[in-house]
């Protein structure tokens, strides 16, 4: 007899939690999770609770309707069929509950987010920033800074993302946590969220290594003219661009992964088309550059104006084009499907993650730095109360009833960037098909796409 093929096996705590499908006696739907992709050799079904991707052959995809069939028995106890009363959401609940039991934060903090200033050498007008007051930290502030993440590793490596403001306007607080933790034998790793203006050749020669930098996410707004435009550096006389389109190759070459990020919205759209043709021409073949498009967040609030279901419709389109023709030019490629389920949304709610301003303040998240404060660096104990606060979800809305992504989608309450449209997840589940053909052809690659599982 033919047989499913496993493409990704189900998350195990889940399938533990869940064990076998339940109600099987009676009449089954389809799980409210499900996404289908017909393809050349059948069908695929991926379940977005259990995380399971499965091929249902070509001989097979006419039982797939037909009640009674050892094919729907299978896909029964696999959680793709379920009982029509069951309350799937509800299970979801459950499930996310019990994986933070079962998975608690680590007894240490695992990665940090440094402000080392709010100051920056460009002047973007759509920056988040806009209207924060400058503020920078101090040599001692570093170090003290320093000593609390060796103070609360307990011995383990961890991470920093240096974050700003531009965080390289203040590189010698950088090379002096960095040279404390060295000297202190501590192990870390750390990327950074940088306009990379500063990160010439001469700075990641010297101090690469000490920051023991992996990874950079730079934000190109346009080609040439446009970007100076808008990024409106502080430097007069200099061609920004130039000097950062060199930084980037001068970080490939020392092994530094870039992360060329394209902020758009409709009033930009052509030229950020234009940037995508200069940086696949000019990056194509270049492992460690990715670039990705992001549309502008719509604001959300008193006084915002939301964008209208035509608009985000179009920005959702244009985005799709853009990932298309940067997967055509190698600089980008669909998401990978997650193999455990997600059960935080971010740094915010994990629990062993915090950001710190130049201060000495300690928030959850770096972009709504007054919002979230739950310590400084001279606390004998962070905000317990807060941090469980940040957890809080978002009630949810009438659309969540029928979305075939709602096991993976956390919303918290204190996050404002979060406007739940339709264009959006219909983008959002456009994009998880778009990962499911990319795990298939990547399966095929390995197994030549005959082994049953």
């Amino acid at each position: 007899m033919t047989e499913l093929k496993t493409i990704i096996p189900p998350d195990s705590r889940v399938k533990g939690l869940l064990g076998r499908g339940r109600g099987g006696d009676g009449p089954l739907r389809w799980t409210s999770f499900l996404l289908r992709l017909p393809v050349e050799e059948g069908v695929l079904l991926y379940n977005s609770l259990t995380l399971e991707l499965l091929l249902v052959p070509g001989e097979l995809a006419s039982e797939l309707e037909a009640p009674g069939t050892a094919l729907r028995e299978a896909l029964h106890r696999r959680w793709f069929l379920v009982p029509p009363e069951l309350d799937e959401h509800g299970l979801v609940r459950e499930i996310r509950q019990t994986l933070r039991l079962m998975n608690p934060p680590a007894p240490w903090i695992t990665k940090y987010t440094v402000l080392t200033t709010t100051a920056c050498n460009a002047r973007c007008a759509y920056c988040f920033e806009e209207g924060w007051s400058p503020r920078t930290m101090s040599l001692e502030t570093a170090d003290r800074l320093a000593d609390y993440m060796l103070a609360h590793s307990a011995g383990h490596p961890f991470g920093i993302d240096w974050f700003g403001g531009e965080p390289l306007v203040n590189r010698r607080a950088m090379d002096r946590i960095c040279t404390r933790l060295h000297n202190a034998g501590a192990g870390f790793k750390s990327v950074m969220t940088t306009n990379g203006y500063l990160l010439d050749p001469e700075t990641i020669r010297a101090d690469a290594a000490l920051w023991q930098l992996w990874a950079c996410q730079i934000t190109l707004d346009g080609r040439e003219e446009a970007y100076n435009r808008i990024k409106n550096y502080i430097y007069p006389g200099v061609n920004a661009y130039r000097r950062v389109r060199g930084n980037i190759h001068a970080m490939t070459e020392a092994g530094v992964k870039v992360t060329i990020r394209m902020n758009f919205d409709l009033s930009n759209l052509e030229e950020i088309s234009l940037l995508t043709e200069e940086l696949i021409e000019e990056f194509r073949g270049e492992s460690r550059v990715l670039v990705t498009p992001i549309i502008l967040y719509e604001k959300e609030g008193p006084g915002a104006k939301p964008r209208t279901p035509e608009t985000r419709q179009a920005l959702q389109e244009a985005q799709q084009k853009l990932l298309d023709r940067l997967e055509a030019g190698g600089l980008n490629r669909p998401a990978r499907l997650p193999r455990t389920q997600n059960f935080h949304m971010c740094m915010a709610d994990s629990g062993d993650k915090l950001t710190v301003f130049p201060d000495g303040e300690i928030g959850l998240c770096e972009q709504h730095n007054r919002s979230n404060l739950i310590g400084h660096l001279d606390s004998p104990e962070l905000d317990g109360a807060a941090m469980q606060r940040a957890c809080a979800l978002r009630p949810e809305i009438p659309a969540c009833g029928d979305c075939p992504l709602f096991p993976g989608c956390i919303r918290l309450d204190i996050c404002p960037n979060q406007i739940c449209h339709p264009q959006r997840r219909a983008a959002r589940e456009e994009q998880k098909r778009n990962s499911i053909r990319y795990e298939w052809e990547q399966y095929k690659l390995k197994t030549g796409g005959s082994r049953h599982e």
